[in-house]
This record gives C-alpha cells, sequence and structure tokens, in this order.
C-alpha cells in the first residue's frame, strides 16, 4: 500500500462523511503478528538489543541466542545523548557483544568502537566536558 495514495485519498474525503479507512476500499483484512516475530523498539535501549547479538532473525522469527544463560534480557540505560537514532549510530561504530552482560549504564559523552565486548554489570560515565571512546576490541566486565 502507498502511504502517498491514502493520504491523497483521505484528503480529498471530507471531514462531514466520517469514512475511516476500511469503507474506502472494497477488500481490507487485519493481520495479527506473534510476539515471537517481534520486539517492540520505543528506545534507542530497545534498538540497542534489537541490533546487539543478543538476537538474530532466523526465517522471519527473532531467535534469542542460546550461548545466553541469563533467561532475562540485558538492563540497558542510556544517556539522552543518545535519544536521536542518528546520534545512536553515530555513537556506535558497531554494537557491542552483550550475551554475557547483565546491565549497562552509560552517561556523557561516550562513544564506541568496534569488537566490543560488555560483560556482568557495565558503567561507563564521562564528567561533564569528558569524551570518552571505548577503543576496538575491549572487553568491559563489572566495571
Amino acid at each position: 500500500m502507498n502511504i502517498d495514495s491514502v493520504q491523497g485519498i483521505m484528503g480529498r474525503v471530507s471531514a462531514e462523511n466520517h469514512l475511516n479507512i476500511s469503507k474506502l476500499f472494497d477488500q481490507h483484512f487485519a493481520l495479527s503478528v506473534p510476539k515471537s516475530r517481534y520486539i517492540p523498539v520505543e528506545t534507542t535501549s530497545d534498538l540497542f538489543l534489537l541490533q546487539s547479538d543478543l538476537y538474530t532473525l532466523t526465517d522471519g522469527t527473532l531467535t534469542r541466542n542460546t550461548a545466553r544463560e541469563n533467561p532475562s534480557d540485558p538492563s540497558i540505560e542510556l544517556e539522552p545523548l543518545f535519544e536521536n537514532v542518528d546520534d545512536f549510530k553515530q555513537r556506535f561504530k558497531s554494537i557491542p557483544s552483550v550475551v554475557a552482560l547483565d546491565s549497562l549504564d552509560v552517561t556523557g559523552d561516550v562513544w564506541f568502537g568496534t569488537d566490543i565486548t560488555l560483560k556482568g554489570k557495565v558503567s561507563i560515565h564521562a564528567r561533564l566536558g569528558m569524551k570518552i571512546v571505548i577503543p576496538d576490541g575491549t572487553v568491559l566486565e563489572d566495571k
């Protein structure tokens, strides 16, 4: 469905007609998608987990990495500097490995290199006016 076409049709229909989308099309249907097919992504912290090695997409289904022993997802708290998706992408050359991570808390001006592994409880706090760059290949465990 072309959203521009739908917007064009809706724009031509007057508000007085009180039409909804189903009245504009002869054939319409709804899809039910099981939760195993997706993870809700509301924040960049959710995006971080989805893009990590914790999940893979196999035949249209999200599969959890069997190497992770903890049944719950790690807690991810990213500073407001990471809220914008473009800023988030710039701050990560690649998403770190989080299979053995329990929690991550990042505040301040922090940048991540490639092939980083996070394990246990990791907190990274850059002071105001300070920039922290996590070098490529770094392993941070309970730090």
